[in-house]
């Protein structure tokens, strides 16, 4: 058995592996129900049950951004 015929053999059963892994069947995932939130009216307005839950949560509150934008006069130990 020489090299030439050792090389050609592995590449044949190479291809044969990797042609049958290509010839698999596609399986596609059924999607997940979806949970919508509900409302929680136990405690007023803006509550929601947490889904999967008995549990109402309020979320609430600000951001507050500031920019400020000019030019620094003097050196830098005079604020």
């Amino acid at each position: 058995m020489n090299i030439k015929s050792l090389l050609l053999g592995s590449a044949a059963a190479l291809a044969v592996v990797s042609g049958a892994q290509a010839a698999d069947a596609i399986v596609a995932a059924e999607p997940e129900p979806v949970e919508y939130v509900r409302v929680c009216d136990a405690y007023g307005t803006g509550y929601f049950y947490i889904p999967g839950t008995e549990t109402c949560l309020k979320i609430e509150g600000y951001i507050r951004f500031q920019v400020n934008v000019g030019d620094r006069v003097g050196n830098s130990d005079t604020r």
